[in-house]
């Protein structure tokens, strides 16, 4: 009996979570009462889930080593997406008026995908790397054309498909010329290959860069990011912010582990790559937010402007550099997902996500207004909040390796940032509204909304708690 516990010890996040999916689905067929609280269920049993894994952050317990790991990383990473799991099942409960049918479905879709970039934190083979892959991808592909009577909801998801089967291909001729050149797709396997004489370096690396197309598609970075503005406006606004936190975290998840094969062997193609990368998309995604007049389709072109920044983070090719990525992973869950939430609110009392009617939010609703402004300085960098802070790292960090052109480019997006934000706060507080109806708001998101915005704050104010834990989870993959 010892031995069973002991072999599920290390998956029981994974197994709870399995469970909870399993027994949200008998639950929503077999009882019609409770089929109606199905997101508070989802709610709840995840909370207490996240409680019991918290508990368990001394034991860091390997298994399957070669395929699987439960690490300091994994734990952390295991961490940020409960958490961002917890949020946006409170955002949908505010955004399923919208649905015509099918309500707990979508939240059993959530969960799924939720379930693949859990298992994403601790693979450590390149075939259970793309199995939890496509195990968010196929889950996204239904929740992006949740909106069926909506022609921008169903473009959205045919667009996501299309450009998501595609890059699949390419991460599976990847991992196949990878495979073809090492004989094992184990990461620590293709790292002892690639630091061997015989290793044939030059078609590893187009292996790599293959690999790099799928993962791309993930982070939303240029040349990767067509499909992100139509997307993030057609689809449920909560299947946009998951895409835009969780999706992309998973993409940059996978880098911070693949560093460790690549990087040593790599390092100038590596920092060539990442720093072209890096500057292009800054630039594309911080010009084109500022013509938008969509506010759905706007954060999905500041989402590929911080990509850019994140990227740096990679350029830099260093630990610090690591940490300052992890870091920013953190404030920008916190950030953008508050500025989701009130995106949702505001559009189910008015039924609009044209940037214009936003005009004079601060008098039909105060507190809505202070949250979307908090949220909105903290993606364009203004201290004290998260945001400021882990472009500081992110910055500093490529300052230490001489990238100084790149950290220059950087702090001059800031500026560009933080014009158009303030242009969403002006008319916030500066433009009348053209409707003077209050927007009312209930109990449950004000409380959410609040968690965000102490989040938000309390990352930017005491930063040392989160980069000590960053800092040991990255020594573990070391």
């Amino acid at each position: 009996m010892m031995n069973f516990i002991s072999l599920l010890h290390p998956f029981s996040l994974e197994i709870g979570l399995a469970i909870i999916i399993l027994g949200l689905f008998f639950l929503d067929l077999f009882s019609v009462q409770a089929k109606k609280n199905i997101g508070s269920w989802a709610w709840g049993l995840t909370f207490l889930l996240l409680l019991i894994h918290l508990s368990n952050w001394k034991h860091f317990v390997s298994a399957l080593s070669s395929t699987y790991v439960h690490d300091a990383l994994s734990f952390l990473l295991s961490v940020f997406f409960l958490i961002t799991l917890l949020f946006i099942l409170a955002m949908s409960k505010s955004y399923r008026h919208r649905f015509e049918r099918g309500h707990s479905e979508f939240y059993m879709l959530i969960l799924l995908a939720s379930l693949g970039m859990i298992t994403l934190a601790s693979t450590t083979d390149f075939l259970l790397l793309f199995v939890s892959l496509e195990l968010i991808t196929v889950s996204f592909y239904v929740m992006n054309t949740y909106l069926r009577t909506d022609p921008k909801s169903i473009e959205a998801g045919l667009k996501y498909l299309v450009l998501g089967a595609l890059s699949s291909g390419f991460l599976l001729y990847g991992i196949s010329f990878i495979y073809g050149l090492s004989g094992s797709t184990h990461f620590s396997d293709i790292a002892r290959y690639a630091s061997s004489p015989e290793a044939n370096a030059k078609v590893l690396l187009f292996g790599f860069l293959l690999v790099m197309v799928g993962v791309g598609f993930k982070m939303g970075s240029v040349p990767f990011h067509f499909w992100i503005p139509d997307v993030y406006e057609g689809a449920p606004t909560p299947a946009t912010a998951f895409l835009s936190v969780g999706s992309k975290a998973a993409g940059f998840f996978i880098l911070i582990r693949l560093t460790n094969i690549f990087f040593p062997h790599f390092q100038n193609a590596w920092v060539l790559l990442f720093t072209l990368l890096s500057a292009i998309t800054l630039i594309y995604g911080n010009l084109g937010a500022i013509p938008q007049k969509n506010i759905k389709r706007f954060l999905g072109y500041s989402s590929i402007g911080h990509a850019g920044y994140l990227l740096m983070g990679f350029a830099a090719g260093s630990t610090q550099g690591l940490h300052a990525v992890l870091y920013y992973l953190f404030s920008y869950l916190f950030t953008n997902l508050c500025a989701f939430w009130v995106v949702i609110l505001f559009s189910k009392a008015t039924e609009s996500d044209e940037i214009a009617d936003y005009a004079g939010l601060s008098k039909r609703s105060p507190f809505l207004a202070a949250t979307l402004f908090i949220a909105l300085m903290s993606l364009a960098g203004v201290p004290p909040l998260a945001g400021f802070f882990g472009k500081f790292l992110l910055i500093r960090a490529v300052v230490e390796k001489n990238l100084i052109w790149l950290a220059v480019l950087g702090a001059l997006n800031v500026v560009v940032s933080l014009y158009y934000y303030l242009m969403i706060v002006k008319k916030m507080y500066i433009d009348e509204p053209q409707n003077p109806e209050t927007i009312p708001l209930d109990p449950s998101s004000k409380i959410g909304l609040s968690i965000a915005i102490a989040g938000i704050i309390g990352l930017g104010i005491f930063q040392a708690p989160l980069l000590q834990w960053i800092e040991s989870a990255v020594k573990s993959i070391l």
